[in-house]
């Protein structure tokens, strides 16, 4: 974010830092991560050797569409947790990474109770935007921050979190960013 909170603007992101990818990258590589509609499309396609898991309030109208299914590259999955609970965690792709993997997800409670369930070996990332980060940032016990020290403009805001979170340490520091790392407290 920067120092005003900004996160996106017109669905991007209003920098570009290619240190921060590469760290993100390495950080996220062999998880899943979880994001909205709105920051999958942001991408130029899924993130490799991760779970790419989209919240979207319309998974089959967006797994119909044509110009989703191009950007994907694969067919996505669209998550049925209730069936799938009972298959165990090798076919809810807990425990596999594909190249590209799409999993689309309605209801953020029935994953949330399939991670609880079974456990997975794999760290879950919570990536944006800004509504997600606002609904899941509640749940996280770690939170990795770039800060980006300008203020910009933009439409998109990363949500207060200060109450919820101490500083940990930095966990990367350029001339253009820094990436804090913040720990859950236990006073909120």
């Amino acid at each position: 974010m920067s120092l005003n909170r900004v996160i996106g603007v017109d669905g991007k992101i209003p920098w570009h830092l290619p240190e921060d990818f590469k760290w993100f990258k390495q950080l996220t590589i062999g998880g899943i991560v979880l994001m909205g509609r709105k920051t999958f499309l942001s991408l130029p396609k899924p993130l490799p050797n991760r779970t790419n898991v989209v919240l979207t309030r319309r998974p089959q109208m967006l797994a119909r569409d044509p110009a989703f299914q191009a950007l994907c590259g694969v067919k996505p999955v669209i998550g049925h947790w209730t069936a799938r609970l009972r298959r165990g965690p090798a076919q809810l792709g807990f425990e596999k990474i594909a190249q590209r993997e799409m999993w689309l997800v309605r209801s953020v409670e029935r994953f949330l109770a399939a991670l609880k369930k079974h456990r997975p070996q794999r760290e879950v990332f919570v990536i944006g935007g800004a509504q997600i980060y606002e609904r899941l940032l509640p749940l996280c016990t770690d939170l990795y921050l770039t800060v980006v020290p300008r203020i910009v403009e933009g439409d998109a805001f990363f949500p207060e979190f200060e109450h919820q979170f101490d500083f940990a340490d930095i966990a990367l520091k350029t001339a253009d960013f820094e990436v804090r790392h913040y720990r859950r407290n236990d006073h909120t």
